[in-house]
């Protein structure tokens, strides 16, 4: 008699649901951009579409306001995040889940960089943790249970197997003191940088960043920062027209490998953990050492199996 337990099926490309962020600095139309694409990938239906509103209200200005494909924003599910409940990641997932049963095709986060540094978040939680030790380590705090927990979920925020999900981050300009020719320090721009955990970025399959947000007559802009996505191109800047947004659409209901996609993300993080090893040398024999504990001394960084590379990378940059 053959064994139930194994057998061959027919393989297939899956439909594969929507891990999109959007960036950008406050008021240049990344909640916008959020609720266009939210509305076509959930099939144009508005009553299908979730938000996760942490801008004190903000969303609900979106409410019957024209948008550039010539439709009018409609009636979408939206829940008010807020302070006094608190930010930590388990209170997303709370509500992405309530959004799920009730049957929504389409969760925005906006903003998920309150799970990082605002009230409840993670960089809160870590005080806290370091507070009741009673010693100044933040890297043991890190490894505090609720911490570690929360960390995790922090993660599975950028993606789900149940709705399309879209998240919004709010970026900063970021400066250094840098020594020049003559010897002196000056203040310079390093450029923008997520209000979020530096490995973040590599979680999500789609990353964007707002250049110029939409209007009644006018489509918004973003660049695109990185993508698994076959039908967009990297540094290249996109107008999200309707027939862009259906493209997207059509091109995730069509199915997707999900072993390529992995393999993509453990790419990315291999150019991540290079890069960062050559700015900053003096954490290489760190990484050395974190590599050895995880069982890993002799395999090569391009080897590392992509959970490795992720418990890694996150270990050398929380600092």
């Amino acid at each position: 008699m053959a064994n139930p337990n194994f057998k061959f099926e027919k393989a297939k490309r899956l439909q594969l649901k929507a891990s999109i962020m959007v960036e950008g600095l406050p008021g240049e139309g990344k909640s916008g951009l959020a609720l266009l694409l939210g509305y076509y990938l959930a099939d144009k239906k508005w009553e299908d579409v979730s938000h996760i509103d942490t801008e004190n209200k903000s969303g609900n200005l979106f409410a019957g306001i024209p948008f550039s494909n010539g439709t009018t924003v409609g009636e979408f599910m939206i829940g008010q995040l807020t302070e006094d409940v608190g930010y930590k990641p388990s209170n997303y997932l709370a509500f992405r889940q309530l959004a799920a049963e009730a049957g929504a095709k389409v969760v925005i986060e906006d903003s998920i960089s309150h799970a990082w540094q605002y009230k409840g978040g993670l960089l809160d939680l870590v005080n806290a943790a370091t507070e009741r030790s009673g010693k100044n380590d933040k890297y043991a705090a890190w490894r505090d249970p609720e911490v570690s927990a929360e960390k995790n979920r922090l993660l599975t925020l950028i993606r789900s197997d149940e709705v399309h999900v879209i998240s919004t981050v709010r970026v900063k300009e970021r400066f250094e003191y840098v020594t020049g020719a003559d010897g002196k320090n000056s203040l310079q721009s390093m450029g923008e940088q997520q209000i979020q955990q530096a490995d973040l970025k590599y979680e999500a399959d789609l990353v964007l960043h707002m250049v110029k947000a939409g209007s009644a007559t006018e489509h918004p802009v973003a660049r695109v920062i990185k993508t698994r996505y076959a039908i967009l191109k990297k540094d290249e800047e996109y107008e999200f027209t309707p027939a862009l947004c259906e493209q997207l659409r059509v091109y995730l209901s069509e199915g997707v490998d999900p072993e390529k996609l992995l393999e993509q993300q453990r790419l990315d993080y291999v150019t991540a953990a290079k890069e960062y090893l050559d700015q900053h040398p003096n954490a290489v024999n760190i990484w050395k050492v974190l590599k050895n504990d995880a069982g890993h001394a002799k395999t090569k960084l391009e080897e590392l199996p992509l959970n490795i590379l992720k418990m890694l990378y996150t270990e050398i940059t929380i600092g």
